[in-house]
C-alpha cells in the first residue's frame, strides 16, 4: 500500500476519533464516559496496527524522539510503575467504569499522540484537524444550549468547561492564521462556545481562562512591534488587575455575596471540601514519596485522612477517588517520579516555544513570523488555562485528547522549523511481507479489541439490563442477567458494586425468593463483594458495602439463629474494618450502630453514635439516629434534644423510612412539640401519600400551631380524595 493510503488512513482515524465526544449510548454504565473511551480505544487499536506497519514499511514517516515523546513516555512509564507498587493494581491499570482513566485507557492516548506527531506533518493537515474539532465543539455547545442537558453530550460540567478552553485557542489560532475575511466567520463557534462556557459556571476553568487572556495579552504587548498597541494593552491588562482587585475586596459585601463571584473564591463549599482533600493528601504523601498509592488510587488516602469536618460544607459527595487537583493526585498517587515526569512535559512545552520565539525573532506583526509568534502566545495562553484549571479538577478523555491535539501541534511547529525534518521517502517503496505483517497486526489488534473492550462492553450493557429488570419486578430475569454478564473481567468492578447497592437497598428482592433460592443468590452477592474486596482488602467503601450485605443476610434469614449470627458476627467485622481504614468517616459508625441495634445490643450502639457525634457535633445527622435509640432506652430529654438538633438543621429525612417518622411524629406530638412533629408529617407525605390519617393529623396540627386554615383545608382535602369519610371528620374539625 502505498503511503498516501497509510496516510489517508491514519489521519482520517485520527479526525474520526474526534467524533467520540458526540457519543452516549444509554444502554452502558456510566454512558457518558463509557460509550466514548471504548469506542476511542477501539479506534486508536486499529489505527496501531496500520501505523506500527506504515512506519516499518515507510521509516521516514516515524516520529522523531525528541523532550516531548521523551518526558510524555517517562510520565507513563512511571504511572506503569506505580500500578505495578501500588495498593490496587486493578484499580491503577483498568480504572473504574465512572472514569475510565486507567494506564490502560492513558496508554491510548499516548498512541492517538504518536500517531498524530507521525501522519500530520503540514499545515494543511492541522488546519483541518483543528477545524474539525472546533466543528464538533460546536455541536456539543448547540446541543448544551439547545437540548435538556446542559453538560451536552460529555456529561459534566467540568469535562465541558475543559473542551471548550482548548477550542476555544484553537479557534483563535484558526482566526488568526487566515488573513482573508472569511476568518470573521470564526466569531460564530466562538461566541457559541463562550455562551456554553458560561453556562457551566465552572470556577476553575473561569480563572483559568481569566488568567491566560490576561498573559496573553501581556505577551503580545511585549512582543509586539506597535508602539501604541503596547501601550493600549498593557494599561487595559493595569486597569483590568484593578478592576479585579477592587471586586474581589467586596467579599462580604451583600451584592457580592448573592452573586456568582462568590463562587470564584475561597468561601465556596467545595474549595473547602476540595482543601480538606488536600490536607489529606499532605498526611499521606510520607507514606509513598516515591511512587504513591498507584495510578488512580486517591481515594485510599482520602478515606484514611477522611476529616468530619468535611459534612459542614457536603453531606452527600463525600467520596472523592481525584484530588480535584491534578498535581495533587498525581504526586499522592505515582509520588515525586510522577509528578517530576508530568511538569517536565510541560517545562519543555515551554522550552520549545522559547526556542521557536528565538528561531523566528522575538517580534508580533503582520509578517509570517510575526503570525507564528502570535500563534505561540495562543498556545502558550491555552497551556495556562489548561495547567490553572486543573488546580481545581482532574483531567477526562475530552481534556486528554484536547491536551494530546495541543502538544502535537507544538512538536509539530517545533520539528517543522528545522532544515529537512519531514521529508518524506519515494511512495513507490516496495518491502517484503507487508500483507502478512498488516494481516498479523490487525488481527492481534482484534484479539485486543474482543477481550479488552468489546467483552467489556457487553458487560456493561448487561448491567444495566439487569438492573432494569431488578427495578422493574423481573428479579429471576435480572439476578439471571447479572450471573451472565459479571464473569471477572476488567471491568466488572463497578457492576458488582451496582448490584450489591440495589440489593441492600431493596431487601424485598431476596425475601421474593424461596429461603433456599434465597440463600443461593445471597452466597452469589456474597462472592460478588468479596471479590471487590480482593483488589484492595482496605477500601473502606467496599468493606463498608460487605458489611451492610451481611446485616441484610441477618435480617432477611433471622428465623435461622445459626445462620443470623454467623452474619451478625461477619457484619460487625467488616464494619469495624471499614472504620480502621476511614476513622473518621461518621456514616460508617451508623451502620455499626445499626447491626448492634439488630443484635439486640442498644447499649453499645449508643456507645457508638455518641463517639460519632464528638467527632464533628455540627453534623446533625447523627442526632437523628441518636432520637429514636434515646427514644427507645427511656431517656427521654436526651431523646428531646436530639429530634431537636436532627430537625432543626435540616435533617428530617435522615430520621429513617415511614415507621421511623411515624414515631418521631408521634413522639413530638406526645410531648407537645407541635412544630416540630408538623416538620415531620410534611417530610412524612412527601414520600408517603397515600395514608389519608397522616394528611388528617397534618391538617389539625396547621390549625392548631399555626391557625392557617387554607394549608389545613388542602391537607384535609387530601385525606378526603385517599378516603370519603373523612369527610365528616372534616366538617367537625373546621366547625369548631
Amino acid at each position: 500500500m502505498s503511503a498516501k493510503n497509510y496516510l489517508r488512513i491514519l489521519q482520517g482515524g485520527i479526525v474520526l476519533s474526534l467524533l467520540v465526544v458526540l457519543l452516549v449510548f444509554p444502554s452502558l454504565l456510566f454512558p457518558y464516559i463509557s460509550s466514548k473511551q471504548l469506542v476511542f480505544n477501539i479506534l486508536m487499536e486499529l489505527l496501531l496496527a496500520v501505523w506500527l506497519v506504515f512506519i516499518w514499511k515507510y521509516p521516514s514517516y516515524r516520529p522523531k524522539l525528541n523532550f516531548l515523546v521523551y518526558s510524555l513516555s517517562a510520565y507513563l512509564l512511571v504511572i506503569f510503575l506505580s500500578s505495578i507498587f501500588g495498593v490496587d493494581f486493578n484499580l491503577s491499570f483498568w480504572g473504574d467504569v465512572e472514569r475510565m482513566l486507567g494506564f490502560f485507557h492513558i496508554l491510548h492516548f499516548f498512541i492517538f499522540f504518536i500517531i498524530l506527531i507521525s501522519v500530520f506533518r503540514q499545515e494543511k493537515d492541522w488546519h483541518f484537524l483543528l477545524n474539525f474539532s472546533l466543528m464538533v465543539a460546536t455541536v456539543v455547545a448547540l446541543i448544551g444550549l439547545l437540548g435538556d442537558k446542559p453538560y451536552s453530550t460529555i456529561g459534566n460540567t467540568t469535562y465541558v468547561s475543559g473542551y471548550i478552553i482548548f477550542n476555544l485557542f484553537f479557534a483563535a489560532i484558526l482566526f488568526f492564521r487566515n488573513q482573508s475575511a472569511w476568518r470573521y466567520a470564526y466569531l460564530v463557534p466562538i461566541f457559541l462556545l463562550l455562551l456554553q462556557f458560561k453556562e457551566m459556571r465552572t470556577s476553575g476553568a473561569i480563572i483559568g481562562l481569566g488568567i491566560s487572556l490576561l498573559v496573553a495579552l501581556v505577551l503580545i504587548g511585549v512582543l509586539h512591534k506597535n508602539k501604541r498597541l503596547k501601550i493600549t494593552l498593557f494599561s487595559f491588562v493595569g486597569i483590568a488587575i484593578l478592576t479585579l482587585i477592587f471586586i474581589f475586596s467586596q467579599q462580604q459585601a451583600t451584592w457580592f455575596q448573592n452573586s456568582f463571584l462568590k463562587n470564584l473564591t475561597s468561601q465556596k463549599a467545595t474549595f473547602q471540601t476540595r482543601l480538606l482533600s488536600w490536607q489529606s493528601a499532605a498526611k499521606a504523601f510520607p507514606e509513598h514519596p516515591i511512587l504513591g498509592t498507584g495510578f488512580g488510587n486517591y481515594a485510599i488516602i482520602f478515606d484514611k485522612y477522611f476529616n468530619p469536618v468535611f459534612f459542614n460544607y457536603d453531606k452527600n459527595e463525600t467520596y472523592f477517588d481525584r484530588a480535584h487537583n491534578n498535581l495533587i493526585d498525581i504526586a499522592s498517587t505515582t509520588g515525586i517520579l510522577g509528578l517530576i515526569s508530568y511538569l517536565a512535559i510541560f517545562v519543555f512545552v515551554a522550552y520549545y516555544i522559547i526556542t521557536l520565539w528565538r528561531r523566528q525573532g522575538w517580534h508580533i506583526d503582520n509578517s509570517a513570523q510575526g503570525r507564528k509568534n502570535l500563534e505561540l502566545v495562543i498556545l502558550t495562553a491555552l497551556f495556562i488555562a489548561y495547567f490553572i484549571q486543573n488546580l481545581a479538577v482532574f483531567d477526562s478523555l475530552v481534556t486528554y485528547m484536547g491536551l494530546m491535539m495541543a502538544l502535537g501541534l507544538i512538536y509539530y511547529l517545533y520539528e517543522n522549523s528545522k532544515a529537512n525534518t519531514f521529508l518524506n521517502e519515494p511512495d513507490n517503496k516496495e518491502k517484503k511481507g507487508e500483507g502478512w505483517f498488516l494481516t498479523g497486526t490487525l488481527i492481534l489488534a482484534l484479539i485486543v479489541i474482543n477481550q479488552y473492550n468489546l467483552k467489556p462492553w457487553r458487560t456493561l450493557e448487561g448491567v444495566i439490563t439487569g438492573y432494569t429488570k431488578l427495578v422493574s419486578g423481573e428479579v429471576i430475569d435480572g439476578l439471571d442477567v447479572f450471573h451472565d454478564s459479571l464473569q471477572a473481567g476488567p471491568l466488572d468492578r463497578d457492576g458488582r458494586s451496582s448490584l450489591l447497592n440495589l440489593i441492600i437497598s431493596n431487601p424485598i428482592i431476596l425475601t421474593s425468593f424461596t429461603e433456599e433460592r434465597a440463600k443461593t443468590e445471597f452466597s452469589y452477592l456474597e462472592s460478588l463483594a468479596l471479590k471487590n474486596l480482593e483488589y484492595n482488602p482496605q477500601d473502606s467503601l467496599f468493606l463498608l458495602q460487605t458489611a451492610q450485605l451481611y446485616d441484610l443476610g441477618a435480617r432477611v434469614f433471622a428465623e435461622d439463629e445459626e445462620l443470623k449470627n454467623k452474619y451478625i458476627d461477619l457484619a460487625l467485622n467488616y464494619v469495624e474494618r471499614a472504620i480502621a481504614s476511614s476513622p473518621g468517616r461518621i456514616p460508617i459508625y451508623f451502620v455499626k450502630a445499626q447491626i448492634l441495634s439488630f443484635k439486640g445490643d442498644n447499649d453499645a450502639a449508643l456507645e457508638i453514635l455518641e463517639y460519632a457525634a464528638s467527632l464533628n457535633s455540627d453534623y446533625a445527622d447523627t442526632n437523628c439516629r441518636l432520637a429514636p435509640l434515646y427514644k427507645e432506652l427511656d431517656r427521654q430529654s436526651d431523646a428531646l434534644n436530639a429530634y431537636y438538633n436532627c430537625i432543626d438543621n435540616g435533617a428530617t429525612s435522615k430520621l429513617g423510612g415511614v415507621n421511623s417518622l411515624i414515631e418521631a411524629a408521634e413522639f413530638l406530638v406526645e410531648n407537645e412539640e407541635y412544630e416540630r412533629s408538623i416538620v415531620v408529617l410534611e417530610k412524612l407525605v412527601e414520600t408517603y401519600d397515600s395514608d389519608p390519617n397522616m394528611w388528617f393529623n397534618l391538617a389539625q396540627l396547621y390549625l392548631l400551631v399555626e391557625n392557617d386554615e387554607i394549608k389545613a383545608r388542602e391537607a384535609a382535602n387530601k385525606a378526603i380524595v385517599l378516603d370519603p369519610s373523612f369527610v365528616t371528620k372534616t366538617e367537625m374539625l373546621f366547625s369548631d
